[in-house]
């Protein structure tokens, strides 16, 4: 069954507290989806095509805009592809260039099966190959859910490479804030929608391929209520993290699983103390997922500030679309947006080792 935070909220899957499939839950931003995306489309038509990876994997890329100006967005996951948020940052690509794509073992591209090469590493690999492809010489990153994780990897091993990076509704930062919004989210379902996705994910184990996406799209209309604060939003139509091939959609978990065995026990706060470039977090005023671990986001780099969209869940681009792309683009421009606030770091010690790549 696909591991998502946005579909697989399911209670078998987050019991025991140590199963991998607990971790993957939070990874992958929330909720919804229910029809085919209707992208936002500038001027220009995007283009679309592959690149290849260091060791030989194609990656499909979408490119809108134009200009010497980059900013890459990093979708949610490890396992999903640009459809999980990457068409609401269209309007993004207004004065300069953006550019997405499926990282490995997901959507459009090769769907890598070897957990021996879906570590960390490789994904930081791959937006580096990213990079030559284009021939970028420094780029801005927007990295959403596991996306600012792979941000934050990519800045602190490639730090000449990156101009300033926006968490949008990041990943749980430590292995413990993990485990306490699974608990948060899975206290939110009725006994009856409990019920409901408990028999979806025995149909999606028995599923031929041709029944997966439905399966898939209504466990994740079970789930929008709680990561959205306008679960009845049009916009939803535009997040379809289902919209994928059945195998794509199967290999969720074998991604996850990858990728965060080897990070283990992790804590990102070490790593994300490195960073010196400017840094803007985003999340939801009514976010239902815990604030004071997004809050560490803020916290640790050494310039940070956090905007909090009122009116709005963890999904935050979904709820309030213009409002996050305002603060977007004017953290581009080089300007702090009025609600950035900058947050005083707390006092911690990490008794967990900086996370592997």
């Amino acid at each position: 069954m696909p591991l998502s935070e946005k579909y697989l909220r399911l209670p078998s899957l987050i019991r025991p507290a140590s199963s991998p499939a607990l971790l993957l839950l939070v990874f992958l931003t929330s909720t919804l989806v229910a029809a085919a995306p209707n992208h936002v489309k500038d001027k220009r038509e995007p283009t679309e095509g592959y690149f290849t990876s260091t060791d030989g994997v194609r990656l499909f890329y979408r490119r809108l805009g134009s200009g010497g100006n980059f900013v890459v967005f990093l979708h949610g996951g490890p396992g999903l592809s640009i459809d999980d948020g990457g068409y609401f940052m269209d309007p993004v690509a207004s004065g300069r260039t953006l550019v997405m794509y499926d990282q490995r073992g997901g959507g459009r591209s090769d769907l890598i099966t070897e957990p021996s090469l879906l570590t960390v590493a490789h994904f930081v690999s791959d937006l580096e190959a990213l990079r030559h492809h284009f021939g970028i010489v420094k780029m801005a990153l927007i990295g959403l859910s596991w996306g600012s994780g792979l941000a934050a990897f990519y800045a602190v091993a490639y730090p000449d490479r990156v101009s300033r990076i926006v968490f949008l509704d990041p990943m749980p930062i430590t292995k413990s804030y993990a485990e306490e919004r699974s608990k948060k989210m899975d206290s939110l379902y009725t006994d009856q929608e409990q019920g409901k996705l408990k028999q979806l994910e025995k149909d999606f184990h028995e599923a031929s391929d041709d029944q997966v996406q439905s399966i898939c799209r209504a466990g994740s209309h079970i789930s929008d209520r709680t990561y959205l604060f306008h679960p009845e939003t049009d916009d939803v139509g535009k997040w379809d993290i289902c919209n994928a091939s059945p195998a794509a959609i199967r290999n969720q978990s074998v991604v996850f699983s990858g990728v965060m065995k080897p990070l283990g026990d992790f804590d990102l706060r070490p790593m994300l103390s490195k960073l010196k470039i400017p840094v803007l977090v985003i999340e939801g005023e009514k976010t239902n997922v815990p604030l004071d671990g997004t809050e560490e986001w803020a916290r640790t780099p050494q310039d940070a500030r956090m905007v909090v969209i009122p009116n709005a869940g963890h999904a935050t681009f979904v709820d309030e679309p213009q409002a996050v792309v305002h603060n977007i683009k004017l953290f581009l421009r080089g300007e702090w947006p009025r609600r950035a606030k900058r947050l005083a770091p707390e006092k911690h010690s990490p008794t967990v080792p900086e996370a592997r790549k």
